[in-house]
């Protein structure tokens, strides 16, 4: 399929590999970079042609999965071409290497496709991004802020009150308690980056109530224009918003029953707008977090080794491993919870994965002395091993926050309780505070999460500097196994 619809050239490059570099033509990876171009492109434009819609939340990662799940149709003619060639099977010639080699090009390859819809989400919030100015934006969020005391739609805007003797709700709009109702709350105290950004209590030095039923329906016109300028229509008359306005701003403490408030949802559309904009404009994409990139690499690294582990095994051997790794997680769970207290079966269930993993090692090393045959079970228990030695050691630092004290998390720490504070009268006035145990808790706490999370990396990046510094050995372990004789 490459060939028929691939370029000349990129064809005549592929014969030239064939007969200088056999495991880069064996990787395909040629035809995955100009594939991969076309569909990177094709990913741009879809993130430009896509229509925004400001009032929803999740567009470009509901996208990602979509055109995620495309790439992963996509890359199946790839896999199928890298895995058709195999000449380990055949006893071909070994190298150092080329192990290497093969990974490498393997994980780009996936990386490609499992990156496909990346250039979506750039394309489309950069497309969101300048729909309009950044002062634009600013401005009319903070004219939004100040009209919002004088478009009564919600009680919650004024201060007030419940009666429990009438069971009314009454407020009352010459004091405002309305407070950045549109500017995202991330943004909101970041006076630095954003200093344009009226502050609350700008806002309610601002709000002077109003008599004047011209001047109130001025601003609701302003506020609906607003509205309108980012595709929501507010629904509400100005005259009648205005009179609404009078009415109360007369009566000073009004019950809800007494007025007709209408509904104020289009305003929570609005908060949604704008924070898509300002996520656009300031934020980081999801693409770039680094709990995501770390995610997307285990897929790329797990996906890698599943191929390679394809192309070192019989079929058979390789389906009852996957079997395996599904059905055991599930069964020792179902153990532990029928033979261990409900407030033993997780450390329990833990026990029995660790359990399962040094079983592996065991296999590991009994493969290794093996020089005459070997047993499908020890095949399929190093390929157990293969998959899982890079998770292992991030779940072992795991179970030992979670159940020991080693990092203190079983410790209680009392800088938040009421011992930790006394209260001392200062010039007329009570003022909190704290004891030394408090900040030393406080510094404790601190100090062994960050140690947590210092192990936790390196559990993240040694096993794989370690697994990359194996990889020959155990491509050696693997082709061995194929050469000798089997018992079954």
């Amino acid at each position: 399929m490459f060939k028929k619809i691939a370029p000349g050239f990129l064809n005549r490059l592929d014969t030239y590999l064939l007969t200088k570099f056999p495991i880069i033509w064996i990787s395909k990876v040629h035809y995955v970079i100009w594939f991969g171009a076309l569909l990177y492109l094709l990913s741009t434009a879809i993130g430009f042609l896509v229509p925004i819609n400001l009032t929803s939340r999740a567009d470009d990662g509901l996208w990602f999965a979509l055109l995620s799940v495309v790439s992963f149709i996509i890359s199946w003619f790839w896999g199928f071409r890298y895995l058709i060639f195999n000449k380990e099977k055949n006893f071909g010639k070994l190298n150092f290497t080329d192990e290497y080699k093969n990974f490498f090009l393997v994980f780009f390859s996936i990386a490609v496709f499992v990156w496909f819809a990346s250039p979506f989400v750039i394309s489309y919030n950069t497309k969101m991004a300048h729909l309009y100015t950044d002062d634009e934006v600013v401005k009319d969020i903070n004219t939004l802020n100040e009209l919002e005391p004088y478009i009564p739609t919600s009680y919650y805007s004024y201060e007030n009150t419940y009666d429990t003797i009438k069971k009314q709700t009454y407020f009352n709009v010459n004091k405002s308690n309305s407070l950045n109702n549109y500017t995202p709350y991330q943004y909101l105290n970041d006076t630095i980056n954003f200093p344009l950004v009226l502050s609350n209590y700008k806002l309610l030095l601002s709000y002077k109530p109003i008599t004047d039923l011209e001047k109130i329906k001025a601003k609701v016109a302003l506020h609906i224009s607003i509205c309108k300028k980012y595709g929501i229509n507010p629904g509400i008359n100005e005259t009648e918003v205005a009179q609404n306005y009078i009415k109360a701003q007369k009566a000073g403490w009004l019950s809800v029953e007494e007025i007709n408030l209408g509904n104020d949802y289009y305003k929570e559309e609005m908060r949604i707008a704008f924070n898509n904009l300002f996520e656009a404009k300031f934020g980081k994409l999801f693409i770039w977090d680094k709990d995501f990139l770390w995610g997307m690499f285990y897929v790329v690294f797990s996906l890698s080794l599943l191929l390679i582990l394809f192309k070192l095994n019989y079929w058979k051997q390789f389906l009852i491993t996957v079997i395996v790794l599904g059905l055991y997680p599930l069964l020792a769970f179902i153990v532990s919870q029928i033979l261990f207290l409900s407030s033993n079966s997780e450390r329990s269930f833990q026990w029995l994965i660790f359990l399962f993993f040094v079983v592996s090692i065991v296999s590991l090393f009994v493969t290794s002395k093996k020089q005459t045959q070997f047993k499908p079970i020890y095949n399929v228990l190093n390929q157990v091993f293969f998959l899982t030695i890079i998770y292992m050691p991030m779940m072992v630092v795991y179970y030992l926050k979670r159940n020991t004290s080693i990092f203190y998390d079983n410790y209680y720490y009392n800088y938040g309780g009421a011992s930790a504070r006394t209260e001392v009268n200062m010039y007329g006035q009570k003022i909190e505070v704290y004891d030394y145990t408090y900040y030393l808790d406080q510094y404790l706490s601190n100090y062994w999460q960050d140690e947590y999370d210092l192990w936790f990396m390196l559990c993240k990046i040694v096993p794989i500097i370690i697994f990359l510094v194996c990889l020959p050995f155990m491509k050696k372990l693997f082709v061995k196994q194929l050469a000798l004789p089997r018992r079954t």
